[in-house]
């Protein structure tokens, strides 16, 4: 039962310190809100129906200017390279006040001692290798069950309907489970890093060897939260709700999701690496 040890410890971690939380990721929260709220304004109308999935005509085409489309690429870059190092930052720095209680200081919680590149390419590594994994399992469990979904789909019925979302949650489960159980051992090097103390990869996966059945119970509860919330999120909020709205109870969800999970990792480098006591 370890495995929910170390959830309900990451837990109230997140819900014990919920001020130091957003003392550590408003300002993030502030920024992306105020140029997000720009960008919107200023995007151009193709852009827009492309997102809401809607076809974009030659007539809408035709207002995009060489200089336009370079000034939006440009933006667009711009908000992708400070929102992966403003995550990293915000990563880095929770790691830092649960493991070593180190209070933030200043309104952005920057040290020069902050290893953000490395963690952030580190990260990026982890995630591909365990994407690569999880796709090859997902075109598996794809041709397994694709029958099963394309019956689901031809029969509009509400037993089929509860089929569908059935299955769905079934895969859902097992991909976010395996996908988090290859993450969570490699990603043990995350917290080193925002120590900077020194550990590989390989030396993750060899530290986590023998916690295996532990980390796939605390995936398991991790997948399962996620994808109820989604799904939960999809049905409330798929309606004839405010964007606005939409995004903004969409935004909170990822942003505590995200915060579970940084605990999470310095919850399992405290127990598995530092060998504290967890409770």
């Amino acid at each position: 039962m370890i495995g929910l040890t170390i959830f309900s410890h990451s837990l109230r971690q997140v819900l014990g310190n919920l001020g130091m939380a957003v003392r550590i990721s408003g300002w993030l929260a502030l920024v992306f809100a105020v140029l997000g709220t720009a960008m919107f304004s200023f995007m151009p109308d193709w852009f827009i129906l492309a997102m809401q999935g809607q076809p974009v005509s030659a007539a809408d085409m035709s207002q995009i200017s060489p200089s336009g489309m370079m000034l939006f690429l440009f933006g667009v870059i711009a908000a992708v390279v400070f929102f992966s190092w403003s995550v990293s930052l915000v990563a880095i720095a929770w790691h830092r006040f649960i493991l070593l209680e180190e209070y933030p200081s200043g309104f952005i919680p920057y040290q020069s001692t902050f290893k953000i590149g490395r963690y952030f390419w580190v990260g990026v590594g982890i995630s591909l290798l365990a994407a690569l994994v999880v796709g090859l399992i997902g075109g598996i469990l794809g041709l397994a069950f694709g029958p099963l979904f394309m019956n689901s789909l031809a029969n509009a019925t509400q037993a089929s309907s509860l089929q569908f979302i059935g299955t769905s949650f079934i895969i859902g489960l097992i991909l976010g489970a395996i996908v988090a159980v290859i993450y969570l051992r490699m990603a043990l090097v995350l917290p080193a890093i925002a120590l900077n103390e020194n550990m590989t990869i390989g030396e993750a996966w060899g530290a986590t060897g023998g916690y295996t059945g532990a980390i796939l119970m605390l995936a398991l509860v991790l997948a399962a939260i996620n994808v109820v919330v989604s799904l939960l999120l999809e049905m409330v909020l798929g309606g004839n709700v405010d964007a606005w709205f939409s995004m903004a109870v969409s935004g909170l969800y990822q942003w505590f999701f995200f915060m579970l999970n940084i605990s999470v990792l310095s919850t399992l480098y405290g127990y598995i690496v530092q060998k504290r006591d967890i409770f």
